[in-house]
C-alpha cells in the first residue's frame, strides 16, 4: 500500500517562528520568517521535489506561518514549486558584470571589515529599504554565509560609525553582490557606486570571471547605477514565488 504524503511525515528541528530545518527521507529544507516585520515563511529547499515542498508548506502553515515564499528562482527551477501550488509573486532583475577588464577605483575610502558590526549594518538596512525588503539579523548573517567565502565592505561616516556597506560572496567562477546599503543621510554622494566598485574589484582579485546581483525592477535608481557601472540585465529574470 502506498504511503500518503502528509505534513506529519516531515520532521522539524527548531521552533517556529525561529529558524527550522525540515526533512523527509533524503529531502531537506530550511525555513525562517521572511524578516522581523513580515511573518510569512521563507522556504529554501536543499533537495526535494514538489510533494516535499507541498508537505513543508503544510507544516509551516500548521506552525503559524500565514504564507510561504520561495527564494529567488530561475524559470527552470520553478517547476516543482509551481506543481506544489506556488505562483509568481515578485519578479527580480538579474544583472551581470564581466570581470575580464579592470574596474574603476572607488571614489571613497572603502574598508573591508573582518569582524563586521552587524548592529550598525542592520540599522542602515532598516532605513535604506522598504519594510518588505529589509534584512533582519538572520538574513544578514545568511548573506555572509551563502558562499564559501565572503567579505563585508564599509564606508566610515567620520563619527566612529558607518555610512554604508556591501556584502560580496565569492564562488569559483562567479561572485555575488549580496547587499548594498547606504544610509539616507549619505545617499546622493556616490557611496553606493564606490561600494559596488569595491565589491567588483575584490571579486576579480579572488579569480571570479563575473559578478551577479538581483534587484527589484522598480528600483530604477539602483538599476541605473549598476548599468552605469557596466552591469547588464540578463534575459531571464528571477522570481520569488508564493503559496498561501
Amino acid at each position: 500500500m502506498a504511503l500518503v504524503d502528509t505534513p506529519h511525515r516531515v520532521f522539524q528541528r527548531g521552533t517556529w517562528p525561529g529558524s527550522v530545518s525540515l526533512r523527509r527521507g533524503w529531502a531537506r529544507a530550511e525555513a525562517r520568517p521572511w524578516n522581523s516585520g513580515v511573518d510569512d515563511a521563507l522556504l529554501r529547499v536543499i533537495r526535494g521535489g514538489s510533494t516535499f515542498i507541498a508537505a513543508c508548506v503544510e507544516k509551516l502553515h500548521m506552525a503559524g506561518a500565514p504564507a510561504v515564499l520561495s527564494t529567488p528562482l530561475s524559470r527552470s527551477a520553478r517547476k516543482p514549486w509551481e506543481a506544489a501550488g506556488f505562483a509568481d509573486h515578485i519578479d527580480l532583475a538579474l544583472m551581470r558584470l564581466g570581470l575580464d577588464e579592470p574596474i574603476r577605483a572607488p571614489q571613497h575610502l572603502v574598508a573591508r571589515q573582518d569582524q563586521p558590526d552587524l548592529d550598525a549594518m542592520l540599522a542602515i538596512d532598516r532605513v535604506a529599504f522598504p519594510a518588505f525588503w529589509q534584512f533582519d539579523c538572520l538574513a544578514l548573517v545568511e548573506s555572509t554565509q551563502a558562499t564559501p567565502r565572503s567579505s563585508v565592505f564599509v564606508i566610515k561616516d567620520g563619527d566612529l560609525g558607518i555610512a554604508g556597506f556591501a556584502v560580496v560572496g565569492y564562488g569559483h567562477a562567479i561572485s555575488y553582490l549580496q547587499r548594498v546599503a547606504v544610509h539616507p543621510d549619505w545617499q546622493g554622494k556616490g557611496m553606493g557606486r564606490s561600494l559596488v566598485r569595491a565589491a567588483g574589484r575584490s571579486a576579480r582579485r579572488h579569480g571570479s570571471r563575473a559578478i551577479l546581483l538581483n534587484t527589484q525592477f522598480d528600483n530604477t535608481s539602483a538599476i541605473g547605477l549598476y548599468e552605469d557601472e557596466g552591469y547588464i540585465q540578463l534575459p531571464e529574470s528571477l522570481a520569488v514565488l508564493k503559496s498561501g
